[in-house]
Parts: C-alpha cells; sequence; structure tokens
C-alpha cells in the first residue's frame, strides 16, 4: 500500500486589502520528501496527526511525503501560489502512482486571487491523475465553505471538532484511519453533505459552552455508540465573499440512508439555534472603563478580533491604542501590532533610547495609526514557542520584533504576527500579561484556549477591521442574501449529496 500526504492550507480573507504572495506563504518553509516527516512528524499539527496513523497501521503503508505548504492567516492567495503548489503535486502524484490513498491538509476557507474554490479544484486535480480506485481524504478548520463540488470528489472529509482549535493532531489521525479504512475496503464509508443556508459571526460561539458545544457532544454521541463512523460541522468562515456560501453538516456511514438521515439532523440543529449565536459587543471605551475600574479582575482581556491575523486580518490598526492614549489613562496595558518599519526602527534605535514612531497602518491604510515618542525597552528575533494548549511546541516566527513603552502602555511591534491566539506572543517577549490591567488580544476565541484560566475579565470589543466580529461592519459584494441572517426562513429543506464510492 502507498499513500501520499501533502498540505495546502491557509484561511483566507476577502475583505484585507492585500494579498498572500509566495514570500508570505514561504515563512513557514515549503517542505517535501523527508523534510515533512522531520519538521511535521510528533507535532500537534494535522500532518503530525496523519503521518501518526499511518506509521502507527500494521498495514505498514508505504508513505510518500509530496509538497507541504501552509502559512499565517491573510488576504487571497497570490494565483501564483497555488499553480506552484499544483505543479508540484500533480508532478509528485505521477511519480508515485499507483498510489491507495492521497491524505491531504486543507483549511475548508482558502480563495486565491483567481479561484474562489481552489481546494475544490486541487481536489479534482488529484481525482484525474489517481483515477476512483484511490482514497483521497481530507482534515479541514470547522471554519469554511464545503462545497458540493468538494464533496462529490473526496472520499473522506473531517473537520476540527473544538473552538478553540486544540484538535488538530487528532482530526488528521481522523483522516487517515478512515482513509486506510476505506482503502483496504475494512468499512465502505458513505459521506452525506448537507449544506446550511447560514452564516454568523465567529465570536457568537465555542465548543466549551452553548449550543455549539451540545451540538458536536452529539454528534460526537453517535459515533461513540457505533451509529456513525464520523460526523463535522461547519460554520462558514464569515470573512469569505464568494457567489455561493453556506455552512454545513457531514455525516459518514456504511449506507447512504443513515448518513444522509444524520447530516439532514445535523444540519436541522444547527440551523434551529441561528438565532442563539448573536454578538454581544463593548465599546473599546467601556472596556477600558472596566479595567480602570478597582473592582474589576486583571487582566481585562480586550478582544480585539476584528483586526486578528488568525482570521487574515492586516493586524496593523492601533484603534485600541489610540484610545488609551488619547483618555491618558494610567492603566497598565498592553498591545502587539504588525509594523515592520516601526520594528526595523526600533532594532536601529536601540535598547534604552527613545524615538519617534508612526506605528500602525502600513498594510491597510484605512486603519487607525498612531505617532508617539516610544521608548525602546527591549529588541527579539521573534522567534517563540507556543504554550498552548493549542499548538503547544509549535515555533512561531514574527521576524524582528521590540517591545516600545509610552506611558503606562507597552506596545509588542513585529514583522509578521503568528500565535495571536497564544500568552507567548506577549510573554517570549517580556510582556506577562497578569501583570497588566488591560491586555488587547488580536484573535477571534481561539485565545481562549490560552488565556481563560488567568483572565480576570474577557471583553468581546467592537473594534474596526476587515475580520470584524459584526457582519453589519463587512461589506459583503458577492455573498447572497438568501443566507441567515439577510434572510431567515422557517421552513427550510436540506438537500443531501454523497461522496463517490471507491471504485474496487
Amino acid at each position: 500500500m502507498r499513500v501520499l500526504v501533502a498540505e495546502f492550507r491557509q484561511e483566507s480573507n476577502s475583505f484585507t486589502p492585500v494579498t498572500s504572495p509566495m514570500e508570505f506563504w514561504q515563512q513557514n518553509g515549503i517542505l517535501r520528501g523527508s523534510q515533512v516527516r522531520e519538521t511535521l512528524g510528533g507535532t500537534p499539527s494535522a500532518v503530525g496527526g496523519m503521518i501518526a496513523a499511518l506509521e502507527e497501521s500494521e498495514l505498514q503503508p508505504e508513505i510518500v511525503y509530496g509538497t507541504t505548504m501552509s502559512c499565517q492567516s491573510g488576504g487571497k492567495a497570490e494565483q501564483e501560489v497555488l499553480d506552484y503548489f499544483l505543479e508540484n503535486l500533480e508532478r509528485e502524484i505521477i511519480e508515485s502512482l499507483p498510489l491507495d490513498g492521497v491524505f491531504l491538509s486543507f483549511h475548508g476557507a482558502l480563495q486565491t486571487t483567481e479561484v474562489d474554490d481552489p481546494e475544490a479544484l486541487i481536489a479534482r486535480r488529484v481525482r484525474e491523475l489517481v483515477g476512483e480506485g484511490c482514497v483521497i481524504a481530507a482534515s479541514t478548520d470547522l471554519h469554511g465553505y464545503i462545497s458540493q463540488d468538494l464533496i462529490t470528489t473526496l472520499n473522506i472529509l473531517c473537520a476540527y471538532h473544538t473552538y478553540p482549535h486544540v484538535d488538530y493532531f487528532e482530526t488528521g489521525h481522523r483522516t487517515a484511519t478512515l482513509g486506510l479504512a476505506a482503502a483496504t475496503a475494512e468499512v465502505k464509508p458513505v459521506m452525506a453533505w448537507a449544506p446550511i443556508p447560514m452564516i454568523v459571526s465567529a465570536s457568537t460561539y465555542n465548543t466549551h459552552r452553548g449550543p455549539f458545544r451540545e451540538l458536536m457532544e452529539y454528534g460526537e454521541s453517535l459515533v461513540a455508540e457505533g451509529t456513525l463512523l464520523d460526523f463535522s460541522l461547519y460554520q462558514m468562515q464569515p470573512w469569505l465573499d464568494i457567489p455561493v456560501g453556506n455552512s454545513t453538516a457531514l455525516a459518514i456511514a456504511t449506507d447512504r440512508e443513515t448518513a444522509a438521515s444524520y447530516a439532514r439532523e445535523l444540519a436541522g440543529r444547527l440551523y434551529a439555534a441561528r438565532h442563539e449565536f448573536t454578538t454581544n459587543l463593548m465599546s473599546i471605551d467601556d472596556v477600558i472603563d472596566r479595567a480602570e475600574s478597582a473592582d474589576a479582575a486583571k487582566p481585562v482581556i480586550l478582544v480585539d478580533s476584528a483586526d486578528s491575523c488568525n482570521a487574515g486580518a492586516p493586524g496593523d490598526s492601533m484603534a485600541v491604542a489610540a484610545r488609551i492614549l488619547e483618555r491618558g489613562t494610567t492603566v497598565r496595558a498592553a498591545v502587539v501590532v504588525n509594523d515592520s518599519t516601526a520594528a526595523r526602527q526600533a532594532h536601529e534605535v536601540g535598547v534604552g533610547n527613545r524615538a519617534r514612531f508612526t506605528i500602525g497602518g502600513t498594510r491597510d491604510p484605512k486603519v487607525v495609526r498612531v505617532e508617539v515618542e516610544a521608548y525602546v525597552r527591549s529588541l527579539h528575533d521573534g522567534v517563540f514557542t507556543q504554550e498552548g494548549p493549542a499548538g503547544r511546541g509549535m515555533v512561531n516566527r514574527i521576524g524582528r520584533t521590540a517591545v516600545l513603552r509610552v506611558g503606562t502602555l507597552d506596545i509588542v511591534v513585529c514583522e509578521w504576527m503568528a500565535g495571536n491566539g497564544d500568552p507567548q506572543l506577549f510573554r517570549a517577549h517580556g510582556v506577562e500579561p497578569t501583570l497588566y490591567d488591560l491586555v488587547g488580544v488580536k484573535a477571534n476565541t481561539s485565545f481562549r484556549a490560552g488565556y481563560t484560566a488567568f483572565a480576570g475579565e474577557i471583553c468581546e470589543t467592537d473594534t474596526p477591521g476587515s475580520a470584524a466580529a459584526s457582519l453589519d461592519r463587512l461589506d459583503f459584494q458577492r455573498l447572497p442574501r438568501t443566507l441567515y441572517p439577510w434572510t431567515d426562513a422557517e421552513d427550510v429543506t436540506f438537500p443531501v449529496a454523497f461522496s463517490p464510492a471507491v471504485a474496487r
């Protein structure tokens, strides 16, 4: 048995004014051959999970490693990036034929400057090369646009079951385990897809509590009792502006009737809960007021999700810092910003010196920037290891980094932000969040996995940006208004499509 493993993964944001060029994708490194196993084997990643499942299998399949590319969320990928990946993957597949399986790590919300559904395009190209007898399995984030085109090409698709995402490895492991079972005819999985006409803010749900957690627990009970082989629930990524859209319920079973029945049921349950996914946002000033209050538990976490790089925003808005400075508050505060120019300037100025800095707006000219005299508190190479629990042990490289101090405000300035939701983005650079009254976190829900243990208060905040928590702030031009919340239909049916059977 021979199986090829590859990855092409990014979460794209249609509203971000800057695209994601090859240079951006190269920051994590483009891996091939043995580099994939050496770099990702044993890591808490989807590819790490696939490798573990394949190596643990009694079948001892030969593993072929294809091109592996991933990058921080951002604007649409430049088309040349997709072309480059496909050129390499197609060559690697042809050189490796015959294949029993192709296991792919996707995101589910990738968009390029020319293609709205590139993951479906990749799957079709793979199918054309490997034929109907090869199992194509993919893992994805639970935030995505899952098209009928993708489902009718893949045999297996598995999404994360957690938000904040802490099961990358487990999802890759599920994907490869089901893929192997299908390839050996140990089981004959049938995957049913049911689209759901809704899109809601990603800040309105998580799997720690509430209706989304309850629905996930229900799906997991169906798998535990043997009714389903697997299931996935997709909340459509809310920063995609594409001509077709839907959230999705997937059910994988050993027969079409069971798969279809539970895909429809899961879809109906998620749609029925739509009114519970509502935003409850505070203004920036209200959050600063809380940090100033002696009654508030500290640190107060100001959630600047609209400028989250994890959601594809540029991360260069200083809207929160501007209000802190304008108010002249004495609360001890910390924020982080993407600004390569300011970071380089700080390294030239040197530790212990002062200079005039213009910070913010280097990527998105419409965002708030500030001009301040700042003290260079520390300088760093920007290499840090995540503490987790999400992605624990993963190494991030955010380029030259500096900590600038303006009064009681500390600003972590970096070239390429990553690990937004991990406390080490601050801690690795000498900014201990528990010693501050107010911490601005540019992340959307992912931060809860690391911050909840020590946060005094968590305040979802109505900040400006291309990953705005409120759908009303997003300038959708292409997404159909037939989706909830624009159309709130009660009598909704859920058509079902199926994955192809594996030819024996």
